[in-house]
């Protein structure tokens, strides 16, 4: 049995391609789309479209990027002046491009997979951990914190949310998280997914790191509208993808706070993260 799990994909059109040229040859039994195929990105209903007319019986898991866009956006106020409201400019222009069906699909999409087969053939998938979508698991996650993030049932588990792919042996368990197809924040600009397979009694995963056009997934920011839709918060977006590495993450620690309680304009929050880190051609 062969499996393939993506993750992370983020509407990145010419990534995800790459890899289904890649799945072509490989001919997995099973494709996993383990969350955030959607948002943070140029082309989410086009990744859609792509993937399921080349798998079209594809698991979708729902992650953080598909219940924001199709729950979270419910719980923010309807107002341009509000910080929250432009804070999800990039996530409301994802809605109005995937359209009212998909959106209303995406929340029918399950949090976990769990299947179980002969010879102890079973896994578990899941975008973030047991603990939830936003809560993940990587190289750097402490050995005692796995337990509550894994449970207990061995065979294989499957995760992706940190865009930093990992093979990680836990026990009796394989922890294999997938990486991003879309926005890896590894140092890696290639897609990532994950190849697995039973063999000789056990799962064995690799992970697989393809190249592409980034050329045209850059031109894909402006081209789509994304950038000029999704506000300056788009900008640490485009940032990370051309960067590879994390920005969004110590921007919220750092300006969120201040940014909600209207310290300090979103544009400017923004302009002064990216100076900090040294980027300025955006």
């Amino acid at each position: 049995m062969k499996i393939a799990a993506l993750s992370d994909i983020h509407g990145n059109l010419p990534a995800l391609e790459a890899v289904l040229e890649d799945l072509e040859v490989w001919q997995p039994d099973a494709v996993i789309m383990n969350g955030d195929l959607v948002s943070r990105g140029p082309y989410s209903k086009a990744c859609w479209e792509r993937l399921e007319n080349c798998f079209p019986k594809v698991h979708y898991l729902k992650g953080n990027h598909e219940a924001y866009v199709s729950q979270g956006l419910d719980t923010v106020p309807d107002d341009p002046k509000d910080p929250r409201w432009e804070l999800s400019r990039f996530a409301r222009w994802t809605a109005q491009q995937l359209g009212p069906e998909r959106v209303a699909a995406l929340r029918r999409w399950p949090d976990q997979l769990e299947w179980v087969g002969a010879q102890d053939r079973h896994f578990s998938a899941t975008h973030g951990s047991r603990q939830g979508n936003r809560v993940g698991i990587s190289a750097s996650t402490p050995e005692a914190e796995l337990p509550a993030r894994v449970g207990a049932s061995g065979g294989l588990f499957l995760a992706a949310h940190t865009h930093k792919p990992l093979v990680r042996p836990y026990g009796d368990t394989l922890i294999v998280n997938s990486g991003s197809v879309g926005t890896p924040l590894d140092g890696d600009v290639r897609a990532a997914y994950a190849q697995i397979r039973w063999h000789r009694g056990r799962w064995q995963a690799r992970i697989r790191r393809i190249a592409y056009d980034r050329c045209q997934t850059e031109r894909d920011f402006w081209e789509s509208g994304f950038l000029e839709a999704g506000g300056p918060f788009a900008r640490i977006i485009l940032a990370e993808f051309r960067e590879a590495r994390v920005l969004a993450g110590s921007w919220m620690r750092r300006f969120y706070a201040p940014v909600l309680a209207g310290e300090l304009s979103l544009a400017d929050a923004v302009a002064q993260h990216l100076e900090a880190e040294g980027i300025s051609d955006l």
